[in-house]
């Protein structure tokens, strides 16, 4: 009903809008909703079509996934505003998430809440509204829309990855498990799961069996980002700071044309993490600041933003003290003037 004939399948959005291609094994697939090695058949979608962006949220196209999407089968009213097309309320709304001013969310929240009693079946209104719940750490309002985003769209592998998020948040540990299992076989090609699992795993000391995902995880995408922070991870967990930093350091997360990859913004958490351990301040104080400029990135959905904030100025604070006692020493060692 209303917008049922968008398409089952998903681009994904970085800057602008991409045909993507993942080279695995020498091997490109398609970077579609459900990571299989195929190519798409235009009959699937021949209305209208949804799309990722790189923010974790859902936005909906035209046909081809191009151009404003197709009208709704019927209208409703906010705030004395007739709205005639879930597709571009949907879209408008996140516009206002993404402009980055202060105090949106609760705004978005309602709006996306008044789609959802319109048309209760819109899987953008779904995932996006839990998404902004986990944000707000509403966690089983967040669990029930996700159920609701998979029933809409079983295929979409990222529905279950927030799925077994919660759960591990809510202590359902063996649902967390089983949906994180369950990202994986919805696509194979994509490392996240694999990653989480080994996060789990580390969590409850498990390190070997954290292992053996971190090299299921190696196996598909060898210079992941997401992989290599897996493995500083490991090291992080066994005392091995150095070796992590180290991990962190020769990590890029661009392609060998500039063009970044995409990663789990929680990197630049940990690195921060190990680069205070190692006392290099002055790259915590660098990581802090950026992962604080992800403000919509599901990492805030456990870890407040103000504690990430007074981790950084700590170590800016630190950095100053490291550089000045620098300064002093290097007075102190230089040659009296003749």
């Amino acid at each position: 009903m209303f917008f049922r004939s968008f398409s089952l399948a998903l681009l994904f959005l970085f800057h602008t809008l991409i045909w993507g291609q993942k080279l695995i094994g020498n091997v490109e697939y398609p970077e579609i909703l459900w990571g299989k090695d195929q190519e798409f058949d235009t009959s699937d979608f021949p209305n209208g079509s949804f799309i990722y962006h790189k923010d974790d949220f859902i936005l909906a196209r035209g046909k081809l996934f191009q151009g404003e999407p197709p009208k709704s089968n019927g209208s409703f009213t906010y705030e004395q505003e007739t709205i005639t097309n879930s597709g571009k309320w949907n879209n408008d709304t996140l516009e206002i998430l993404f402009s980055g001013k202060p105090n949106v969310r609760q705004d978005v929240i309602k709006r996306l809440e008044a789609g959802i009693r319109f048309d209760p079946q819109f899987f953008p209104f779904r995932y996006n509204l839990g998404r902004l719940y986990s944000l707000e750490m509403k966690y089983e309002k967040a669990l029930v829309e996700f159920e609701y985003a998979k029933a809409e769209m079983p295929d979409y592998f990222k529905t279950y990855l927030h799925i077994a998020i919660l759960s591990e948040i809510t202590r359902q540990v063996y649902y967390a498990i089983m949906n994180y299992k369950l990202a994986v076989e919805k696509n194979p090609y994509d490392t996240e799961a694999l990653i989480r699992l080994a996060d789990h795993y580390l969590a409850t000391g498990l390190k070997n069996r954290a292992l053996l995902y971190l090299n299921k995880a190696l196996k598909i995408e060898e210079e992941s980002p997401n992989v290599k922070l897996g493995f500083a991870r490991l090291e992080m967990e066994k005392g091995n700071f150095h070796i992590a930093y180290k991990i962190f350091n020769r990590t890029t997360l661009t392609t060998a044309e500039g063009k970044p990859k995409p990663y789990d913004k929680k990197f630049h958490y940990y690195f921060a993490e190990t680069a205070s351990k190692v006392t290099d301040y002055e790259t915590a104080e660098e990581e802090y600041t950026k992962m604080l400029t992800f403000t919509n990135d599901p990492f805030f959905a456990t870890v407040s933003s103000k504690v990430i904030a007074r981790r950084r100025d700590i170590a800016k604070k630190f950095a100053e003290a490291k550089r000045t006692q620098l300064d002093d020493s290097e007075e102190e060692t230089a040659p009296p003037n003749e």
